[in-house]
């Protein structure tokens, strides 16, 4: 099936799941938030009295574990944003740990299913499965999916500001040009820098031909500051990571050795003025590539119906908060509908999603191919 087509098809599928489920939740109350974004460790404070009527979280002390270690990046702020949100609206105290996707997603296999373990995180939870960077006994059908939290389209690919291309498509030229050169990208095994990374080799291999894929390498592993530094000491000639992190890096006055250039975002980052993946004109399958980071969370296999259902429409409440919304737009993330966080609206586009990233990972090189 074409790459576009599925996207087609997947948004159309979950639309109308939510449609008919029915959406809980749609005249959801704004209410501001308190507490620090900038911490993983402080506690996202709640009101006496929880908007949304009595909670089963009501009160109680919440983990949310994410699949990064970093506090600065989009995993953090997301989760932060909406941890500070939904407890508003259900009452409880909630603190983020940036632990990890690995030890995340252990966390919350293992967890209670009665809601005070949370995973908030992003497509790697499932990617990190299907690439084999962790075992099966985290897939999503050993896990329950819960509702989805917001989009981020602006992973991207990150150079030195004085590299000799501008985007994707002028890196390949680039070595075509110069049969000596190589360009390492910095990536995350199992992750979304991880497809973006193997669509792009492939479309080079199909453009350029083996001996110009060939010197394309992949330098894995790192935080975002870690990949910053790589690409600093010159270890790394691009790097990925997430535009909210890297932005600052761009703009007049950066001092030389640091100031970087962003391109070929995952999805259209409306308002940035960095190029899309899609707009440089990489393909998979014939198809334009879109890959946006969806965020939605993740509770044990056992999960308590009921607490889900009040947390899945406690969620719904928040997508509709415009200050949530605003919180979002301010950082250029997107924030889902009542109707996209649905559960079974939710649940039939990050499975769909899962079967656009499997056929991809099915014809795509390994990492041990690509270092």
């Amino acid at each position: 099936m074409k790459f576009k087509k599925l996207i087609a098809l997947l948004l159309s599928a979950s639309m109308a799941v939510g449609l008919l489920a029915g959406c809980g939740g749609t005249g959801g109350t704004s209410s501001t938030p308190s507490g620090d974004a900038g911490s993983g460790t402080e506690e996202s404070s709640a009101p006496a009295d929880n908007a949304s009527g009595e909670s089963s979280l009501k009160g109680k002390r919440v983990r949310v574990v994410i699949g990064s270690t970093s506090t600065g990046g989009d995993s953090y702020m997301i989760a932060d944003m909406v941890t500070r949100y939904l407890g508003e609206e259900m009452g409880f105290n909630g603190k983020v740990d940036a632990i990890g996707n690995a030890q995340a997603l252990d966390t919350i296999s293992k967890a209670k299913g009665d809601g005070t373990t949370i995973m908030m995180f992003h497509d790697m939870a499932y990617l990190s499965v299907l690439f084999g960077a962790v075992g099966e006994q985290y897939a999503l059908e050993n896990l329950t999916v819960g509702p989805r939290i917001g989009i981020n389209p602006g992973g991207c690919f990150v150079a030195p500001a004085d590299a000799p291309y501008n985007n994707l498509s002028e890196a390949a030229q680039w070595l075509a040009d110069n049969p000596s050169e190589t360009i390492t990208v910095n990536i995350e095994s199992g992750s979304a820098s991880h497809l973006d990374f193997v669509v792009w080799y492939m479309w080079v291999q199909e453009q350029y031909g083996d001996e110009v894929a060939s010197r394309v390498r992949a330098l894995v592993g790192g935080t975002t500051d870690e990949k910053k530094q790589r690409l600093w000491d010159g270890n790394a000639d691009i790097i990925y990571a997430d535009y909210s992190s890297c932005v600052e890096f761009t703009r007049e006055g950066v001092d030389a050795q640091l100031a970087m250039k962003l391109f070929d975002t995952c999805g259209d980052l409306e308002g940035s003025g960095v190029i899309s993946m899609e707009e440089d004109g990489i393909t998979f399958n014939g198809e334009p590539f879109v890959f946006d980071k969806d965020f939605f969370m993740l509770f044990p296999k056992d999960m308590d119906e009921g607490i889900l259902n009040e947390i899945t429409a406690a969620m719904q409440k928040v997508c509709e908060n415009p200050d949530f919304q605003a919180e979002l737009a301010n950082l250029l993330y997107s924030n889902v509908t009542a109707e996209d966080a649905d559960l079974e609206a939710s649940r039939a586009f990050i499975e769909n999603k899962a079967a656009i990233a499997q056929e991809i990972i099915d014809v795509a090189p390994t990492l041990d191919e690509l270092t």
